[in-house]
């Protein structure tokens, strides 16, 4: 039975904060000690020592330009989207935000492969967000300071491809190319793409990095995405030759707030495109087409820079930055590939060292232990803090599962009188809140006949008296029937049998005459809709009365069957502060 679920975000920002300070410090006080070790060597008197740092670590002499410029982008991009996951809204809202989206829009065996995995996350949202931030992190971290000739550059890059991949199926639904409303101006065919291409490029053989054949290896690669683009542009069936499908990545960056300066460029093509969807969408068609082919055929002075420029302007006025508007996960595609294009221009060689001085540089302690520490926090960042993590997400769904489900767990209320009551429960009993004085009472409101939301509810009240033990004594769970037709006494004790609830004596399911259940449900601000056809829908919630019968603190939602555990030692944790 649907209820009146919450659309805002819950901001997890405090747990997701505290989580990943614990993994910092353990970084700093792992990173201090090797970094210190490494200082205290004579590099020259321990040549073995050398010897294995130079083949794990690697050199950063002699790397040539071009692939530089492209691995520092690389990294910088890893850390960009690491630090976008770190945002306190991310945990909570990650998965109804973008991904269900994603994946509603999206095939059928789509959604069959990522639901686990969003399931899973939303039974341990701030460990979830905190393990992708970590593996971003030390992937942007190891790509920029491991040399670019040792084992920790490919292990950085392998991982980059394979990260990078499952972010593209799992993250962006395949770049959104099987939706129908999927655009080169929203970013498709996906940054994540560019990301695996940019690390599958730096693998290449040093040798392929002297010559012409990796500007056009690159060239090739970026022309195949404005084909592409200009494919998923052009299909009819993706609704870009309307105003109304051409306008949605417009639509979504009008409403971000930002300054006057950069909304003004965006209203002016979003009022560009919606006047002349048809000519708007031909001309970027035929942009894509004519620069992706000329990407493989033409002149690279004339069609790089000129895809750079496009891609810059997809980036500015169609996909607004990326990072702009709270949720943003990445930069979007525009930029990763404006830098994957720009690093098939050739560049000038670094001037070569004689092997005199690469060996001197390499020997200084300082600069090892620097390099040594900057490594191994990247190591320990990909690999090891995550691995910790990702133990525990195979236990029972934590705490901030019932927070992020919830819309923000158990709020805070002005203690107020409760509105009182006297209605009939399953046994016959007359039942006010006035009677259950020096007891903490969970009111809560459900509907007899529902077989889906309101048995979850009632369970996890049932679970929260079993938690408390001999506490228990001093809780009475009440619920009032919603339902203004199945409102009898038979009713709510036919629910209570079948839902096994009939042996706590604890609770309440309390029916009455639909004019007195309609004045208390007014009293608490519970709407209550009856459809034509189907079951009814109503508020869902629970507030928490004191011994005294005032209002102390509210929960909203709580029906779902995943999440059992995770609110019934939240809504526990709520009676044992109120009964201290």
């Amino acid at each position: 039975m649907p209820g009146d679920a919450s659309n805002h975000t819950t901001d997890l920002g405090v747990e997701l904060g505290s989580s990943l300070l614990h993994g910092l410090l353990v970084l700093l006080v792992l990173a201090g000690c090797i970094a210190g070790s490494v200082a205290l060597l004579r590099w020259r008197r321990h040549e073995f020592l050398h010897r294995m740092a130079m083949r794990w670590i690697g050199t950063s002499t002699g790397e040539p330009t071009q692939r530089k410029v492209l691995r520092i982008a690389l990294g910088v991009l890893w850390l960009i989207d690491g630090a976008l996951q770190a945002q306190p809204m991310m945990p909570a809202g990650f998965v109804p935000e973008i991904i269900s989206p994603q994946t509603a829009a999206g095939p059928g065996w789509l959604a069959t492969l990522v639901d686990p995995l969003a399931t899973l996350w939303q039974q341990h949202p701030v460990t979830a967000d905190a393990i992708t931030v970590w593996l971003q992190l030390g992937l942007g971290l190891l790509i920029l300071f491991s040399g670019w000739s040792g084992i920790l550059q490919k292990v950085a890059l392998w991982s980059s491809i394979a990260w990078g991949t499952f972010v593209w199926v799992a993250g962006e639904s395949l770049g959104g190319l099987l939706t129908s409303g999927a655009s080169w101006l929203m970013g498709a065919p996906g940054s994540a793409v560019v990301y695996v291409v940019a690390a599958a490029l730096l693998l290449r053989a040093p040798a392929t990095w002297s010559g012409p054949t990796i500007g056009r290896t690159i060239r090739h690669a970026v022309g195949a995405f404005f084909v592409a683009g200009a494919v998923v542009q052009a299909i009819p069936a993706k609704g870009n030759w309307t105003a109304h499908g051409l306008l949605e990545p417009f639509t979504n960056a009008l409403k971000v707030a930002q300054p006057a300066w950069l909304s003004r460029p965006l209203n002016s093509t979003a009022t560009l495109a919606a006047d002349h969807p048809i000519a708007f969408n031909a001309t970027l068609v035929a942009l894509l087409a004519v620069i992706g082919i000329g990407l493989w055929v033409g002149s690279p002075r004339v069609f790089v820079p000129t895809g750079i420029v496009l891609c810059g302007l997809t980036w500015w006025l169609a996909q607004d930055f990326g990072v702009l508007g709270g949720m943003a996960t990445d930069p979007n595609t525009g930029l990763p590939l404006a830098v994957l294009l720009a690093s098939a221009t050739p560049m000038r060689r670094p001037v070569a060292r004689s092997s005199r001085r690469r060996t001197t540089s390499a020997s200084r302690p300082l600069g090892w232990a620097l390099t040594a520490g900057l490594t191994t926090i990247g190591l320990v960042t990909l690999i090891v803090i995550p691995m910790m993590l990702t133990v525990s997400m195979f236990g029972p769904a934590d705490a901030t599962a019932a927070l992020a489900d919830s819309g923000g767990g158990i709020v805070t209320l002005d203690q107020r009188p409760a509105p009182d009551f006297h209605l009939t429960d399953q046994r016959g009993d007359t039942v006010s809140l006035s009677g259950q004085r020096g007891k903490v009472v969970l009111l809560t409101f459900l509907d007899p006949v529902c077989s889906d939301e309101c048995p979850v509810i009632a369970n996890q009240l049932a679970s929260v008296s079993d938690e408390l033990g001999s506490l228990a004594a001093r809780l009475e769970i009440v619920a009032i029937d919603t339902n203004p037709v199945f409102h009898n006494v038979a009713d709510v004790a036919a629910f209570t049998q079948s839902h096994g609830l009939d042996g706590l004596t604890n609770w309440h399911f309390l029916a009455g005459s639909p004019p007195d259940v309609q004045s208390v449900l007014r009293q608490y601000g519970i709407g209550v809709e009856v459809p034509s056809v189907g079951m009814i829908s109503h508020s869902e919630g629970i507030f928490f009365l004191s011994t005294t019968g005032t209002r102390v603190a509210y929960l909203g939602d709580g029906a779902n069957p995943d999440l059992n555990t995770s609110y019934s030692s939240v809504i526990a944790g709520q009676i044992r502060q109120q009964l201290q």
